[in-house]
């Protein structure tokens, strides 16, 4: 390899619960790191808080990166560098050549993906508003914020119509189906329960929501029907970063059942030393992701000397 590079130990693409820690833990043990953390808002930019995540429930996303690198500082061997990796390459030797959009190219021994996904948030009237206050994708994260409201369930796909309706029952007794996919078919079986319970099915796809200073009101359908609503269940479309589905076609990464990285139990991917951790495996809390960059990093300096 002629060209020269700037060396590190670790290259961590992602600077979110799963990077932050791994950097964490490589820092303490003495590894040269470089986080790479795109400088466009994170997927939970919009969150009012982090929740069941012990010693950090309640506070902003931004609080808490805030505090982590102040705390991965203390051990000077980790830099953060707010840019957007393009590219990563396999060297001959087994090492990875990472291209930055403005620091250029590093060579890493290893390199964790700690990358988020994307949601494709619908091109609706209110819903931008209202996103990540009473529109939410998650029960266990903002739930309890919107306990004992006017639920709509807004259903995609058969699993989200049959299960989360009994499941936010844990946070409220109101509760209304949305079937915004008019393909999906139910159960005269589930029907007939859901209608003992009180929960009504409503089919059509949304086409507007009235809400004010984030707090949902109402949504209307495409069939003319305004349902009185105070939050929304709803869970967008997702879809990989660019940097990953490029690296999923050039290295031929393997997947997972739901279609994102497949890694081992140490969170090796199919190609020796390249890691993922985090919702780049598929949505994970901020507990878990940390959890599983943690490993990462555990696996990593375990292995470092062979």
């Amino acid at each position: 390899m002629d060209k020269a590079f700037e060396h590190t130990d670790v290259a961590i693409v992602g600077g979110g619960p799963a990077g932050m820690q791994a950097a964490l833990v490589l820092a303490r043990t003495r590894k040269k790191v470089v986080v790479f953390d795109a400088p466009e808002p994170p997927r939970n930019a919009a969150s009012h808080g982090v929740h069941n995540f012990l010693g950090l429930d309640g506070m902003l996303p931004a609080e808490i990166r805030k505090q982590a690198w102040q705390q991965i500082d203390l051990y000077e061997h980790a830099e953060l560098r707010r840019e957007r990796v393009t590219d990563v390459e396999h060297t001959e030797n087994g090492e990875f050549i990472v291209t930055a959009d403005t620091s250029g190219q590093l060579l890493a021994k290893k390199v964790i993906l700690a990358l988020g996904y994307h949601d494709n948030h619908p091109d609706i009237d209110g819903f931008a508003d209202a996103w990540a206050d009473t529109i939410i994708p998650c029960p266990f994260c903002d739930g309890y914020e919107n306990r004992d409201r006017i639920w709509g369930v807004v259903a995609n796909f058969d699993f989200e119509a049959t299960h989360f309706p009994k499941m936010v029952q844990n946070w409220t007794k109101h509760i209304k189906i949305i079937m915004n996919d008019p393909s999906i078919e139910l159960e005269p079986s589930f029907e007939q329960e859901m209608m003992d319970m009180n929960i009504p099915i409503h089919r059509g796809v949304i086409t507007s929501i009235k809400q004010a200073d984030g707090k949902v009101q109402s949504v209307t359908l495409d069939t003319g029907e305004r349902i009185n609503v105070e939050t929304l269940l709803w869970s967008p479309p997702e879809e990989q970063s660019p940097l990953v589905t490029k690296l999923i076609a050039k290295f031929d990464l393997a997947l997972n059942d739901m279609g994102y990285l497949k890694t081992d139990e140490s969170q090796e991917t199919n190609i020796p030393g390249l890691y993922a951790a985090g919702d780049v495996q598929g949505w994970s809390g901020g507990i878990e992701a940390a959890t599983a960059g943690g490993m990462a990093a555990f696996m990593i300096t375990h292995n470092w000397y062979g």
